[in-house]
């Protein structure tokens, strides 16, 4: 059954409420008032998030990849010492 929230005109709180869709509260539940107002709610979508890339080898590849190209260009740069360092 679905769940309902409904806000009192004179008390001013909100409580929620379980029923059929066809049935409407009668009465506050926190004070005898008969005044209230059904508040809308949003319902909840639940969306699944796809990520383009979700095989962890190839990430894991392309890292090294990537790694060993920098590592490549770094002993390009790199200066040796007379010390053999």
């Amino acid at each position: 059954m679905p769940r309902y929230v409904y806000k009192c005109i004179e008390c001013e709180e909100h409580f929620e409420v379980v029923h059929g869709i066809f049935e409407d509260q009668e009465s506050c539940e926190l004070c005898p008032s008969k005044s209230l107002r059904r508040v809308p709610q949003m319902p909840h979508i639940r969306r699944e998030e796809v990520q383009e890339d979700n095989d962890a080898g190839r990430n894991v590849r392309r890292a090294i990849e990537e790694n060993r190209a920098l590592l490549k260009d770094e002993k390009k740069i790199r200066v040796e010492y007379k010390d053999g360092n």
